[in-house]
């Protein structure tokens, strides 16, 4: 199968101001539908190139949230760097910072000073806990939004110890609500229906965008406080196997009877205790033993043949290198492959929606495309020279 890309942010101009993880993943979504996208970094470097470990600067990170960008390297705290952020900003559509309140607008290059200059900019600020508040000043990282937000609780282990998710979640939906923002308020600006023809300042939070994301979760906790929660299915979870682990959960009654005849338990079928789901709740640990004990005496392969037969819900636990081996990922091509100095190449899921057919453009390195930029800003070589000289930009060699 193959989705037609349609490019529907071709020609839009994105401004990348922001480091990290949440800021950057935004752009690099836009860029995947067609968007023009140049980041613009400190003459360092964005602060995730050295978090994670890799070569030249090129972390995992710093690839996946940077894909089909061009990189320019700026001094934007000095009136020189910051008159070319300036001219970037006036032929941008929009524009991705996430630093601290107020740190923009210090730099001269807040919402208010840019939409001066460009009306029609949408302006995406993304920061920790807020514009304001007793918390608007600290910064944030994935960890402490876990702990904050309720995550590490939600993701207790069995004892009830709270545990940070393995992944950077927090950062992740930030980047998604900040697209789909984006999205509506292109729609605002754009709509031939009467668009507004001005841009707007979108101002999110790691900490907001972790709260909507556990909306039913928070619910859920509310509405069971202090009472017993039932399960959403019996039996269900992740259990080892003879040879590794899998999971599996009977959802509905006809995934139950699967089950007992998976497991050649005819007898549950017509014991009064298992009768329905909220009973099979109530006898949650003693069905969770017996499938336990059971699914320890074969093979993954050879339990999934016989769930696959009896239509029950069903995976095998997989790692990284299995999942791209995968013949289901194989067959729908969800992995491409990006040509990724210094490493050669690589792969990479495509974004969804977008085409999975050719390869995927590569992350910058920091400055790579420096002097190509001001050039196109129209700074002749010996300009240049002089702002190299003077460690305003930088261009990676």
């Amino acid at each position: 199968m193959q989705l037609e890309s349609a490019s529907p942010y071709a020609g839009l101009n994105v401004l990348d101001l922001s480091q990290g993880m949440a800021g950057p993943l935004c752009p690099m979504l836009l860029q995947q539908h067609g968007a023009e996208v140049i980041k613009v970094e400190p003459p360092t470097g964005d602060w995730i190139r050295v978090m994670g470990g890799g070569q030249q600067g090129m972390t995992a990170l710093a690839i996946a949230n940077n894909l089909g960008k061009r990189s320019i390297c700026v001094d934007a705290t000095q009136p020189r760097g910051r008159a070319i952020v300036e001219q970037l900003a006036r032929s941008a559509d929009v524009l991705v910072e996430n630093f601290r309140p107020g740190v923009m607008d210090k730099l001269g290059l807040g919402y208010g000073a840019l939409s001066s200059l460009n009306s029609g900019l949408i302006y995406v600020s993304i920061c920790g806990f807020g514009e304001s508040g007793p918390l608007s000043h600290k910064p944030a990282t994935d960890s402490v939004m876990q702990a904050m937000t309720g995550m590490a609780v939600i993701n207790k282990t069995a004892s009830g110890e709270p545990r940070r998710i393995g992944l950077f979640v927090p950062d992740t939906i930030t980047a998604l609500y900040a697209v789909q923002c984006v999205g509506a308020a292109l729609y605002a600006r754009d709509s031939r229906k009467g668009g507004t023809g001005r841009g707007k300042h979108i101002q999110l939070s790691l900490a907001e965008c972790c709260v909507a994301f556990q909306s039913s979760a928070i619910l859920e906790d509310f509405l069971f406080a202090g009472q017993y929660r039932p399960p959403v299915a019996v039996p269900a979870g992740l259990f080892s196997t003879r040879n590794g682990h899998m999971v599996m959960a009977a959802t509905n009654e006809a995934m139950w009877q699967g089950v007992c005849r998976v497991f050649d338990h005819q007898d549950w079928l017509s014991d009064p205790r298992y009768a329905t789901k909220a009973l099979r709740c109530e006898h949650e640990k003693e069905i969770l033993a017996e499938v336990s004990r059971l699914l320890a005496q074969r093979d993954t392969e050879a339990w999934s043949i016989l769930f696959e037969q009896h239509d029950v819900l069903f995976a095998p636990v997989q790692n990284y290198q299995e999942l791209r081996e995968d013949p289901q990922m194989t067959h729908m091509r969800y992995f491409g492959e990006a040509d990724q100095a210094p490493y050669g190449i690589v792969p990479l899921p495509h974004v969804p929606g977008t085409a999975r057919s050719g390869s995927l453009p590569s992350a910058p390195r920091a400055g790579e495309h420096s002097r190509e930029i001001l050039a196109e800003l129209g700074y002749d070589a010996s300009a240049v020279e002089v702002l190299e000289r003077d460690g305003l930009v930088k261009q990676a060699h």
